[in-house]
């Protein structure tokens, strides 16, 4: 019942005719009023983080902050090294220069972007900051001195932290940002989609989607069958044992005394 009381808006967009522009709007309206803060995700199904050749492409001590050469990511980020690795052309870098961040989570980064704006015109704040886990954001990423000058993207971005937190799933959503307002349940909202991310590369699916949130986090239906599932079958062995107890007791009795019995 608590999950329940929790109110989702997903919205799939991948495969909208009018999503196969770089640019698409999409009408909705929540079914009941989404009370603040309301959290903005986006929903990727299909897509393995949890591959390990994946998992390990990536430079730990470059993304704190470390200026490293391409000799020293050779190993740690293979096969994304360079610029030319990343296939990005930047005035400031040459392709041989050190991609940073480098390796292959990072060049798959999500890079689709939302505005949300009521019929009246006014665009709602969807805001970036305190999305990513403190402990990430204090001890595992950093921007060096020259960042600007040598980094493809701010590894200090807190989107970009959640997306190098890598899923153990291939179905998940990653936290975009949250919505310090009320959405009203039944009013017309529409949102505004910059289409960048290709999902037709690995056959995947991908979502815009708008949740509140309890003590538990997000809505997870999972979790409450599964406790329904594991707590009703504990309940019927603890009936076994029980009619087992009355309907033969002498053996119970027999069990009971050789455990209290003396060991010789």
């Amino acid at each position: 019942l608590y999950t329940l009381q929790i109110v989702e808006v997903v919205l799939r967009y991948d495969d909208r005719v009018e999503c196969r522009l770089p640019t698409c709007t999409i009408t909705f309206s929540p079914p009941d009023t989404m009370k603040a803060p309301v959290f903005v995700y986006y929903e990727l199904d299909n897509f393995y983080q949890n591959h390990r050749k994946y998992m390990k492409s990536r430079d730990n001590n470059q993304l704190n902050g470390e200026v490293k050469s391409t000799s020293d990511l050779a190993d740690s980020c293979s096969p994304v090294v360079t610029m030319e690795d990343l296939g990005l052309n930047m005035t400031n870098l040459t392709k041989d220069s050190p991609a940073n961040p480098c390796g292959l989570i990072a060049r798959s980064v999500f890079n689709d972007s939302y505005d949300l704006i009521e019929t009246s015109g006014r665009p709602l704040q969807i805001r970036s900051d305190g999305i990513a886990w403190p402990s990430d954001k204090e001890h595992r990423f950093a921007r060096p001195k020259d960042g600007q000058s040598i980094q493809w993207v701010d590894p200090t971005n807190e989107r970009f932290i959640n997306w190098m937190r890598t899923a153990a799933l291939p179905r998940f959503r990653k936290l975009w940002g949250r919505i310090e307002e009320d959405l009203v349940g039944g009013k017309a909202y529409t949102l505004r989609i910059q289409n960048n991310y290709n999902v037709t590369a690995f056959e995947g699916k991908k979502s815009f989607v708008l949740s509140t949130a309890n003590a538990f986090g997000g809505k997870n239906m999972f979790l409450a069958v599964a406790y329904l599932v594991v707590g009703s079958f504990c309940l019927v062995v603890f009936a076994l044992f029980l009619v087992k107890k009355y309907v033969s007791p002498s053996k119970f009795k027999e069990i009971e005394e050789k455990l209290s019995s003396p060991v010789d």
